[in-house]
């Protein structure tokens, strides 16, 4: 059996490094290999399950090899323990903090893209696994911002790192102290504030989103708050045939992505379509 050739540890021990603010710790392959690619977040330490093999977690130890990130092998039972999870594919790494910005930083990040991309804003959302999705999901569509109330909801926790699968390396993430004058903020940049409601009498098919976009979506059940429902410039609905009409926040988050950056990815598969060839007809 091959053994990994592990970078000595410095200290010579094994414990864990010191925990600081929340979400520093990351677990799973894809987080893990983004934070290292794109160096968005210092890590500080990566412990690697006693005796796991495989082609991606080489292709991460020689990434933290490359930064000069220290790897120590661990008893899978101690990675559990630490992750809070069984899945966390035998590696997590420890990063210094979460990668929550200032308000005035996520905007002047997000102005200075060419096009501005749409963001999203969480009323209420408090399963981590649900934000992970979401962030995962904008990730993959090119939303660029993820707007979470710092109250009364999930933060950025090891969990929404480990679900968004690389997303936090990707998309810009603020925790706000109150929503509704964070609705006026980004009005007073030039944002529209389009909510989602199932009750709301337009379809997201049917509904012009504007250029500058900012989608505000409740938990589910619940909903978003009437407070912040009154600063929403429109209200849209997805449409659904079957007898449940409520999604899941993640799942509707995606569907929305879709239909507003998809029309865009619609546009040019259809233009990188063949022609077909008729003549001999």
């Amino acid at each position: 059996m091959r053994h990994h050739n592990f970078p000595p540890n410095p200290s010579g021990a094994s414990a864990a490094p010191r925990q600081g603010r929340r979400g520093n710790v990351l677990c799973g392959i894809n987080a893990i290999e983004e934070a290292l690619r794109h160096g968005t977040r210092r890590i500080d330490t990566i412990w690697i399950a006693e005796g796991k093999e495989g082609k991606r977690l080489r292709q991460v130890m020689a990434l933290a090899a490359m930064r000069k990130t220290p790897i120590e092998p661990i008893p899978a039972v101690r990675l559990t323990q630490v992750a809070g999870t069984t899945a966390h594919q035998g590696i997590v790494a420890f990063v210094t903090s979460a990668a929550a910005l200032s308000f005035d930083q996520f905007t002047t990040q997000i102005m200075a893209q060419h096009p501005i991309p749409p963001l999203v804003v969480l009323d209420g959302v408090k399963d981590p696994r649900n934000l992970g999705a979401i962030i995962r999901s904008a990730a993959a569509f090119g939303v660029g911002g993820v707007v979470v109330p710092g109250r009364r909801a999930v933060g950025l926790t090891g969990t929404v790192a480990k679900v968004a699968a690389g997303g936090l390396e990707h998309v810009a993430v603020t925790e706000v102290t109150n929503l509704s004058q964070t609705l006026q903020r980004l009005k007073q940049v030039g944002f529209w504030i389009v909510g989602t409601d199932e009750h709301a009498a337009m379809s997201c098919q049917a509904f012009t989103f504007p250029t500058l976009l900012a989608l505000v979506l409740g938990e589910e059940g619940s909903g978003i708050s009437p407070l912040v429902k009154r600063h929403c410039d429109a209200l849209v609905h997805i449409p659904t045939r079957g007898p449940l009409r409520s999604l899941n926040v993640a799942v509707a988050a995606a569907v929305l992505f879709y239909e507003v950056m998809g029309r865009e990815l619609r546009q040019d598969g259809a233009a990188m379509k063949p022609i077909p060839d008729t003549s001999s007809l």
